[in-house]
Formats: structure tokens, sequence, C-alpha cells
């Protein structure tokens, strides 16, 4: 093999060195002569939901990665342009020098829409270079064209439990199994500098964005990379078996909180279900079991989305489409600020402005809320949540949404209207998790915290703004209405 001969990998929501499969197969074909190339899309920048603060995060991912990589006699180019006109400068750079293209670029595969579409696109003009891409599944364990009903490989579920049966089926199989192990990750053993022999410069972009974004973030980032989502599999592991225990109370350390290093791809799926034992179905006790499932829920709404891509802006369900949302600016605004007088509700969303982060079952509470209770259309907490949420990621957040509104897939049944105080009295009680971050209720006791009355506590929290009883019934109707 000629010392010319190289790879690139094209990262994008799969940051991390080791257990990466296109990464490792490209490392493998050329021999450890791989770069890493990252290209700041501004598709995706300038989205309507970009959020600065999980932005950062991403940065702060990124550079765990390239410090890896250069640690490793590799290197990360990352570059202030979508991927085409990446490839474009690259590849002009290595031309005027006399250097050749790659021989391949590989990248692992992604199922959001605009994502399907690029990668086509670039697959095919990277074919017409005479580049070979390498594409490998990564982020999730079995992929959304894998299940299917019956025969017909076209048949897709609309339901979770029977979607979740045949990923059982399929999980036991030889094939699946063999997606849980790693491969060793094959050694760089050549520099970018060496293999080009310093010819080829170009500004990476990586330290300036971080320094740029840095100034606009309004919340404490945490600790990124792989080495973190590994340190988040070994705190979880002996809480599991209490999970389906202690999963939806919101005042105590109960859930994995994985989603924010499965966005990045700072670990997978796959990775946990290693990590933590979970190959062998039969031995699973409920608290794993409990786990699982909802593992298999987030694999379901990459599912729906990659298979119906209507979903990211329309309902799934076609007769709720045109619902008349009331869609008052006013409650929304109350809503987001944490200001509903609703404590359970409020407390959920001051959790989210503050830290960037909301408890599951708080984020049933208040999607519903807004949507049953404020009659707002969904898209407009779909958005806001992906502004705010580090761990903010399309397929999940547009599921759980259309979830709770009873638009989606297997949604809550349009009829079945959450009552945000029986929520709070179920699964905060004592009002812990509520006085953490209202803390206007501090010495509000029993009924009082799930039900504050005006005259009998604090000028500083707000009233009810609609009362719950009525705009259930308001809701209902809607909902007929399009029956």
């Amino acid at each position: 093999m000629k010392i010319t001969d190289y790879g690139i990998h094209w990262f994008r929501r799969d940051l991390r060195v080791e257990g990466n499969p296109a990464l490792t197969a490209n490392l493998a074909t050329h021999q450890g002569r791989v770069l890493g190339l990252f290209c700041f899309d501004h598709v995706f920048l300038a989205r309507k939901d970009f959020s600065t603060n999980r932005f950062q995060f991403f940065l702060e991912t990124l550079k765990v990665v390239k410090k890896q990589l250069l640690e490793s006699g590799g290197d990360l180019l990352v570059l202030d342009v979508g991927p085409k006109t990446a490839y474009d400068q690259l590849f002009n750079e290595l031309k005027s020098h006399g250097l050749p293209l790659p021989k391949t670029v590989s990248w692992n595969r992604d199922y959001e829409p605009f994502a399907v579409r690029r990668d086509f696109e670039m697959t095919q003009w990277f074919k017409t270079l005479g580049i070979n891409p390498l594409t490998e599944r990564d982020h999730l364990i079995i992929e959304p064209h894998e299940i299917y009903k019956g025969e017909d490989p076209n048949s897709t579920y609309q339901v979770f439990t029977p979607f979740k049966r045949r990923w059982l089926e399929k999980f036991e199989t030889e094939d699946v199994q063999s997606r849980l192990k790693t491969k060793k990750l094959f050694p760089f053993q050549m520099k970018w500098d060496s293999i080009f022999n310093g010819k080829v410069k170009l500004q990476d972009q990586l330290e300036n964005y971080l320094e740029k974004n840095l100034k606009k973030v309004n919340i404490p980032i945490p600790s990124a990379g792989a080495q973190e989502g590994k340190g988040a599999i070994k705190v979880f592991l002996p809480k599991v078996k209490n999970y389906g225990k202690y999963r939806d109370i919101p005042s105590v350390s109960g859930t994995s909180r994985f989603s924010l290093f499965f966005k990045n791809g700072s670990i997978t799926t796959a990775q946990v279900i290693r990590e933590m034992g979970l190959q062998n179905r039969s031995q699973w006790n409920e608290g794993e079991e409990k786990f699982v499932s909802e593992l298999i829920w987030r694999e379901f709404y990459y599912y729906i989305l990659a298979r119906h891509p209507r979903v990211e802006n329309e309902a799934f369900v076609e007769k709720y489409k045109a619902i008349p949302w009331k869609n008052n600016e006013d409650w929304f605004e109350a809503w987001k600020q944490g200001r509903t007088g609703f404590p359970i509700v409020d407390a959920g969303m001051r959790e989210l402005n503050q830290t960037g982060w909301m408890h599951n079952r708080v984020r049933m509470i208040v999607a519903s809320f807004l949507t049953k209770d404020l009659h707002i259309d969904w898209r407009w907490g779909e958005q806001y949540f992906m502004e705010k949420l580090l761990d903010g990621d399309l397929a999940p957040n547009n599921g759980g949404w259309q979830w709770a509104a009873s638009t989606g897939c297997d949604p809550q049944p349009y009829f079945r209207v959450f009552n945000p105080y029986l929520q709070s009295q179920k699964f905060d009680p004592e009002g812990v998790y509520i006085k953490k971050y209202i803390p206007e209720l501090k010495h509000c006791t029993g009924k009082l915290i799930h039900e504050p009355q005006q005259d009998l506590m604090t000028r500083d929290y707000p009233p009810p703004i609609v009362d719950h009883s009525i705009q259930r019934q308001e809701a209902l109707a809607l909902y007929k209405f399009k029956e």
C-alpha cells in the first residue's frame, strides 16, 4: 500500500473514538492513516430551534474528540462550512499541491430527514470523484429499515407494543447480538502533516467557535465526552434494579440521563447494553426490563421519523393535523417562564430554563398542560424544548410531544388529560422537587404545595392562569371536533 493511501472520517453525531464503527473500519482499511473532519453545517446552525447551550456542550464534546485523536497520532480538522463546501475546499487544496484525494470517506448513518437527503447527495458526489463512501450503523441498535410487519419491508408499525415485540425478537438474533460487541480500534500510525508533508493548511475553527459561543451560554455546561458518558453508565449501573420504582420521582436521581450523551454519540445504546451486562434478555430483572423498554422507545421514535419524515412538521394522525389550537401568546409566555400557577408545571419549566434539563415524568406533565390545558399547538412546545434542552434530539423530542398531544404514533388517548394537581401529589407528595425550583412555596405544606391558595400563602407566586376542569372539557371538545 502506498503511503498516500488514506481515508477521511466525517464526524457528525458520533463524537467518540473508541467503539466508533465507521472510523474503526476506515482505520483498518488504511492502516491508521485517517484524518477526522467535522463541518459546521449552517443549515443546522440556522434552525429556529437552535440552542446556544446545547451547541456549547457539542463543542466541548468535539474538543475532547480532537484531543483524543491528537494523542493517538491523528487529528481532527474543523471547518466553518457545510460538508459539500468543506470537501471542495479540502480537495482543491490537495490538488493545488499535487496530492491525491482520499481513497475512502467514512461516516456513521443518521436517520433525520435532512441528514438522509444530505448523505444521499454526498454519497453520489463522492462516487463521481472515485472515492469510496464507507458507512456503518451506530447510534441505533436496530435500524429503521430492519423492522417491518410480515414480509412487506414497506409496512410500518404504528403502535409501540408490537414494535417492541419485534425489536426484542431481532435483539436476540446472532446478528444483532454481534452489534453489541466493540471492535478493537486500529492504532493511529501517521499524523495528518506526515501524510501531506505539511503542505495542506486549512484554518481549524473549533477554538474560534468555542470562544464565541461561550459568551452566549447562560446555564452551567456539564463535562463532556466519552469518558463522562462511561462515568454516567457506572453511576447508573447500581440504580437500574430500582428503575421502575424511582424513575417517575423527580426529586430523586432515579433516571440514567444518558440522553445527554446519546445526542452527540459520546455513548450509544449498544454500548450501554454491553457495559451494563444486559445482552441476555432472559436474565433481566424488572428494573432492567423497564429501562431497556425506554431505550426501545427511543429507537421507535427514530423508526417513525425515518419511515414517516413528515412528522417533523405535522401530526402523524391525519385527522389531528388541523386542530383549531387557541395559541394564547400570554399563556405560552407564562408557561415558558414557569408562572402558570400550577406548581409542578412551573417547577419543571424553571428546571429547564435554569439547567437545560427536565425530568422525563415532568416533561410529560408540562407537555400535557400546554396542549390539553392551555390548548396551544404542540409544535410551539416542541420548539421551545429544543431551544432549551441540552439533550434536545429531534426524534425523541418530536415523538414525546406528539405522544402528549395525542397526535402521534401510539399516543396518550386524547380523552386522558393529565391533572397537574394529582400528578404532583403522586410523584412529588412532599413537594421536594417543587420547592427546589419554586422557593416562593418553600413554606407551604400538605395540600397547599400542590394547590396553593393565594389568600393563604404568598403574593410572590401567581394564581392559576386557567381552571383545569374547564380547560379539560374544552380540550375534549377540540379533539372531538376532529373525530
